[in-house]
C-alpha cells in the first residue's frame, strides 16, 4: 500500500540518522553510557527505561521523533543537572524500553510520562519538549496542568494541518532511502553552519541504545494523527496557565521556526525565543545558548 511505502521510506531516513549516530566517529560521552545506568518503571502494557541525574527541582526531558533518551545534547544536559533533579527516558518499545501495544498516540505517550512521574513519587515538574517530544510534552500540559511547573517547547508545533510543513527539499531528504546518512544528518543545522563545521557528527553524542524501526513506524503513526485534521494541541493551547517557553532555531528546516510562531500567538503566558543562524539541532549547535536560555527562564 502507498501509505506502508511511505512510512517505510520515513523509517529508513530516521535509521539513516542513526547510523551515523552509531558510527565511530570520536564525540562526548552521551549522558547515558550503559545499560546498568539505566532504571526501569513499570506503565501500562510496557516498562519504561529511565535515568536520573543532578538535583533539584524535578525537570522532565521528552526526546523527539525516532530518538532515545542518550540523544539528548551532552553540554546542555551538564548544565540543567548543576541546577536540576533531571529526568530522560525512552518513549515506550525504544531503546531499553518494552511495549506491548501494536499502536500508540502522542496521548498514549504524554500518559506514560503521567505514570512514570506517578511511580518516580513526583508530583509536579518542569517538563521540556523537542519536536515530537513537544507535542507530548503540550499534551502532558493540557491533560495534567496540576503537575506541570513551566514547560519548555523546543522546535515543535501545535499540530493539526495548520502547522507550517518542512520545503519539499528537506521532506524528500527526510522520506528518501537514496539520501545519504549526511544528507539526512544536515537537515538539523542550517547551512551557514555546516559550511563552517563539515564534520557536524562531532557535535552529536556518541549514542549507544539499541533503536526499533518497529517502533519507529509506531511513532510516525502517531505523529500523522497529530498533524491530521483536528488533532494536535491546537483547539486547547488556551487551557495552559503555567508559564511556556517557546525556544527555536530561526533556520529550521525541520519543523520551521515560525510554527513557534504560531503557539506563541495560541499560548496566553508563552515567551518566544528565536535563536539566530541555528536549526533543528540548536541544542548541539549552541549547547550553551541553549542550556542558559532554558535555565534563566526556570529560575527567574
Amino acid at each position: 500500500m502507498k501509505g506502508n511505502s511511505h512510512i517505510g521510506k520515513l523509517v529508513i531516513g530516521a535509521i539513516a540518522i542513526l547510523g551515523v549516530l552509531f558510527g565511530s566517529c570520536k564525540r562526548k560521552d552521551a549522558i547515558i553510557t550503559t545499560s546498568s545506568d539505566i532504571k526501569f518503571a513499570s506503565i501500562t502494557n510496557a516498562k519504561m527505561a529511565y535515568k536520573i541525574v543532578g538535583s533539584g527541582d524535578p525537570l522532565i526531558m521528552c526526546i523527539g521523533y525516532a530518538s532515545n533518551m542518550d540523544l539528548w545534547s551532552t553540554e546542555v544536559i551538564e548544565i540543567l543537572r548543576q541546577k536540576y533533579k533531571v529526568i530522560v527516558f525512552d518513549y515506550r518499545g525504544m531503546g531499553y524500553s518494552t511495549n506491548s501495544d501494536t499502536s500508540f498516540t502522542i496521548p498514549t505517550l504524554a500518559e506514560d510520562v503521567n505514570e512514570l512521574l506517578t511511580v518516580l513519587n513526583i508530583s509536579k515538574a518542569h517538563v521540556l519538549g523537542w519536536s515530537m517530544g513537544g507535542f507530548v510534552a503540550q499534551m502532558f500540559a493540557i491533560d495534567h496542568p496540576e503537575k506541570v511547573n513551566k514547560l519548555i517547547l523546543y522546535a515543535t508545533n501545535f499540530g493539526d494541518t495548520m502547522s507550517v510543513k518542512p520545503s519539499q527539499e528537506i521532506s524528500d531528504i527526510l522520506s528518501s532511502p537514496l539520501s545519504t546518512p549526511a544528507e539526512q544528518l544536515s537537515t538539523l543545522f542550517s547551512n551557514e553552519w555546516l559550511a563552517a563545521h563539515p564534520e557536524p557528527w562531532k557535535y552529536l553524542p556518541n549514542v549507544k541504545e539499541p533503536y526499533n524501526p518497529a517502533t519507529i513506524g509506531l511513532q510516525y503513526y502517531a505523529v500523522q494523527g497529530w498533524l491530521s485534521e483536528g488533532g494536535g494541541s491546537a483547539g486547547h493551547l488556551y487551557q495552559l496557565k503555567m508559564p511556556v517557553l517557546l525556544i527555536c532555531g530561526n533556520q529550521d528546516k525541520v519543523v520551521p521556526c515560525l510554527n513557534s510562531s504560531m503557539l506563541s500567538d495560541s499560548i496566553p503566558t508563552a515567551s518566544l525565543i528565536k535563536v539566530n543562524d541555528s536549526g533543528h539541532g540548536l541544542m548541539f549547535q549552541l549547547p550553551q545558548t541553549f542550556g542558559n536560555y532554558v535555565v534563566t527562564f526556570l529560575t527567574q
